[in-house]
Order: C-alpha cells, then sequence, then structure tokens
C-alpha cells in the first residue's frame, strides 16, 4: 500500500500529505516495500560481486580457449606445410625418374641444399610450377648422375634398392651365423 492512501485513511488532507512526502524527500527518507532494505542491499552487492567473478573467469576461459586455438591454427598450417613439402618431394622424385637420374635420392638432396626448391611452388590447382627449371638446373650441374637412354635401359637404381637380377644372384648368402661358418669351412675344404 502507497503512503498517501495510508495517511488520508488516518485522516490526513491532500496539503499536508504533500508536506509530508516533501519533507521526506528533502530529508532523503524514502518509504520502500522492502521490511529491510539494508539486508536487500546487502545481498544485492554480494550477488553483483558474484556476478562479477564469474564474468572474470569466464574470460580467463575464453582468452585460454583462443590461445588454444591460435596453437592449434599454427599446428594446423605446420602440417600443411609438411604435406605440402612432400607433394613438391614426391613431384621432384618423379621429374628425375623420368629424367633417367641415377641416384634420385642424392638429387633431391642436392636440390634442398642448394635452395633451389624455393623456387618451386605448388600451385592451388595442385600442378607444380618450376620443376622443369630445377631438374634441368641439377642435370646441367650433376651431369654424371644422368644416364643416357642406353645406360639406363635395364631400369633405374635408387639409393638403397637393388635390380631383381642382383637380388637373385645375392640369394647363396648366409642368412644366419651357422650357415656362414658351414659356407667358410666348404671354402676352405675346396
Amino acid at each position: 500500500m502507497e503512503l498517501e492512501k495510508i495517511l488520508k485513511e488516518q485522516g490526513y488532507t491532500a496539503e499536508q500529505i504533500k508536506a509530508i512526502l516533501d519533507a521526506m524527500a528533502a530529508g532523503k527518507l524514502y518509504v520502500s516495500s522492502v521490511e529491510k532494505p539494508e539486508d536487500t542491499i546487502r545481498q544485492l552487492q554480494e550477488a553483483k560481486a558474484k556476478l562479477e567473478q564469474e564474468n572474470a573467469q569466464l574470460q580467463k576461459e575464453t582468452a585460454a580457449k583462443g590461445a588454444g586455438k591460435e596453437e592449434t591454427a599454427a599446428e594446423i598450417r605446420q602440417l600443411q606445410e609438411t604435406v605440402k613439402k612432400a607433394q613438391l618431394n614426391l613431384q621432384l622424385v618423379k621429374a628425375l625418374t623420368k629424367e633417367g637420374a641415377a641416384d634420385v635420392d642424392y638429387m633431391v638432396y642436392q636440390a634442398e641444399r642448394s635452395g633451389r626448391m624455393k623456387n618451386v611452388k605448388l600451385e592451388d590447382d595442385g600442378s607444380v610450377s618450376g620443376m622443369d627449371v630445377l631438374v634441368e638446373g641439377l642435370k646441367k650441374d650433376f651431369s654424371a648422375q644422368f644416364g643416357t637412354g642406353k645406360d639406363n635401359a635395364q631400369g633405374l637404381i635408387r639409393t638403397g634398392l637393388k635390380k631383381l637380377e642382383e637380388q637373385a644372384a645375392a640369394d647363396d648368402t648366409p642368412q644366419t651365423l651357422e650357415e656362414a661358418i658351414a659356407q667358410k669351412l666348404s671354402e676352405e675344404e675346396a
């Protein structure tokens, strides 16, 4: 119930009620429907402090998640660069094999070591630009590594790989220590 109605029921006149309300406003005395406004104010201040703490915690978590996203994005970019480099190396191996390089691995090493791979670009459509120039430069600088068609008629040999004919001939090598000793003894007797 409002104060004006209460005063009116008590028999005060409209002028007296206005004078009382003006005096209360001048003295900064206010009427509230809350029984103990100080308790309500204290509860609201506590709730406000709690909400501010929760807000600060959420902002910290958001910042941490943002940093995690940046790290993840950096890792993704690094992985994309690794895949791109692998694709370029694969294209280089194909081109060197096609040109008849005797030691493809060594030529890839020389291309990376000399910095010539920086001029080779992987386009968005998957094509490679600059590979022809790179291979021609390697052929010019390492001409001994590139044989003629006649030299490579039986196929190319990559480092660490053997031709099938060489593997068949190497089958008589002993596989265990016992076989090696037995072979050594039979050679000495003969």
